[in-house]
């Protein structure tokens, strides 16, 4: 550490420190200002993809055998209580997979 002190002026605060280490590498005025400056840039510098949900529609589900519970509300037309009421009563054949209930088509459609 060298003996010599500079007066600079901080990035982020704008107020006036001593530097103790050389004039060229010393722009922060204390670690407190190092980190909010960073977690600016860091905001700045993030790329943020929005997620865009496909719109369902009947013609896109003629080709699927298995339907979700929304994509079955869109191609039968019912609401999706109803739906769920039959899962509840054991009416309607399905398939749990991580917390998602899939038909077979041919199963609501004889059902409803």
């Amino acid at each position: 550490m060298s003996r010599l002190r500079f007066k600079r002026n901080c990035v982020e605060c704008n107020e006036e420190f001593i530097a103790k280490t050389m004039a060229t590498t010393t722009i922060y005025c204390s670690l407190k200002c190092y980190k909010r400056n960073w977690r600016k840039q860091k905001k700045v510098n993030t790329v943020v993809i929005p997620k865009e949900k496909p719109i369902i529609t009947k013609e896109n589900l003629q080709n699927k055998h298995y339907l979700s519970v929304k994509e079955a509300v869109v191609f039968f037309e019912i609401s999706e209580n109803i739906l769920r009421r039959k899962i509840k009563e054991n009416k309607l054949n399905y398939v749990c997979l991580k917390n998602r209930f899939l038909f077979l088509k041919s199963d609501l459609a004889r059902i409803l």
